[in-house]
């Protein structure tokens, strides 16, 4: 096997350096990358900042003479991409991994988060931790980030445990052995734990009929994700039972959906299902209530994390979000509506029911759907395992519209 290390190597050539003994010490190969472009390599590179550079479109002595370091990471960031991205079209590497402080970090997650599913990428990072934003550095990707603890400025007791872990940990990775072939058509849900009742009885449905599904949380970050396999063409079928994030990205919740969230499934024409699964819940920090909230019913979800209930205008944003995106879209589509409540704690006789609140929802689609949308509307609660049956149901229906064949 063949693993790249990439380091800017004026100040991290002691770790790439270490690394790469590491992973040749285990039987394999390493190639050091160096994406750097101010002071001297501490080390020789395999694949050099010149190199880089000019896959960025400039030439190192040009980005010398400008001396704008903003603008010499981002020729950084994209020529590492293309070199990266390029490699592994030729099959020159079978894992990455990467050590770096803010800058270094961000120049390496950019090019890694290129690469597919799938491919080892382990980044480690001084800002891979709780007081920093690294969401941004990850994306929708399956990197793995790696605290430094202490700065990465040098081997030492710290840094070298974990530096070693790391490299350990993308050597067993990359020689992993998994099939990649799809053997039954893949189908994402989301799912919040308030839905994970009526989700994994559809998940149920949909194996015992052939499918394997992926349950996506509706955290944000995971229906971005599943956007993304949509548009790679691996999901196949879609049922948004839980689109949580489309409320806090209206009320600065905790968990916000993404860019281009809902858009996917529409685009491609693949069967595509919407509910209205913990939309009628907010999600904010216990600590950063907003004031507007002074009075609603809320639930402590975690010591941090607290649901207050949604109102009739909140909701209806909702329903008027997934009614202009499935009217935009193509291919079988349809609309759930539970009227006995959209999650656990919208139940009679739980502490966030309220009907007159969900009818904004119900409301938004009954005048805005488009009239070739199916909708399966029933009394029965989302998380009632005969709720989930009826959407099993259209499922399939809109399946074999989608495949023209019959059952």
């Amino acid at each position: 096997m063949r693993i790249w290390v990439i380091a800017t190597l004026d100040t991290k050539f002691a770790e790439a350096d270490f690394i790469a003994e590491r992973i040749i010490a285990s039987g394999h190969k390493a190639v050091i990358v160096d994406p750097g472009s101010h002071g001297q390599p501490g080390i020789p590179s395999d694949i050099s900042r010149e190199a880089i550079a000019e896959a960025g479109g400039e030439s190192m002595r040009d980005l010398l003479a400008r001396d704008d370091k903003a603008h010499s990471q981002a020729i950084m960031r994209q020529g590492l991409k293309k070199i990266l991205l390029e490699a592994y079209e030729k099959g020159k590497f079978t894992g990455v991994i990467a050590v770096g402080g803010g800058q270094g970090t961000a120049i390496a997650t950019e090019a890694m988060r290129a690469l597919p599913f799938g491919v080892p990428k382990v980044m480690v990072s001084t800002v891979a931790n709780g007081q920093t934003m690294f969401g941004p550095y990850v994306g929708t990707s399956d990197m793995t980030m790696i605290h430094s603890v202490a700065d990465i400025a040098g081997l030492n007791f710290i840094t070298r445990k974990i530096i070693a872990q790391a490299a350990a940990a993308v050597v067993a990775m990359a020689g992993v052995e998994e099939s990649q072939e799809i053997e039954k058509p893949l189908i994402a849900i989301t799912s919040a734990g308030v839905t994970t009742p009526g989700t994994m009885a559809v998940k149920q449905g949909l194996e015992e009929n052939g499918f394997e599904v992926v349950v996506f949380h509706c955290n944000g970050i995971g229906g971005k994700a599943m956007e993304d396999f949509i548009l790679q063409g691996v999901i196949k079928g879609v049922i948004d039972y839980s689109p949580h994030d489309l409320i806090d990205l209206f009320t600065d919740g905790l968990m916000p959906s993404l860019p281009g969230r809902m858009t996917a499934a529409g685009e491609m024409g693949i069967p595509q299902i919407v509910g209205p699964g913990c939309a009628d819940m907010r999600l904010h920090d216990w600590s950063k209530i907003p004031d507007e909230l002074d009075g609603r019913p809320y639930v402590r979800h975690t010591p941090t994390h607290t649901h207050f209930r949604t109102t009739y205008d909140e909701l209806y944003q909702v329903g008027k979000y997934i009614a202009d995106h499935l009217n935009g879209g193509k291919g079988p589509r349809a609309v759930l509506i539970p009227e006995g409540g959209y999650s656990m704690m919208n139940r009679v006789g739980m502490p966030l029911y309220d009907a007159a609140a969900n009818k904004g929802y119900a409301d938004a689609i009954n005048d805005l759907l488009d009239d070739d949308i199916q909708i399966l509307r029933s009394d029965l609660h989302i998380n009632d395992s005969a709720f989930a049956q009826g959407v099993v149901d259209l499922f399939i229906d809109l399946w074999y519209k989608k495949n023209k064949r019959k059952k």
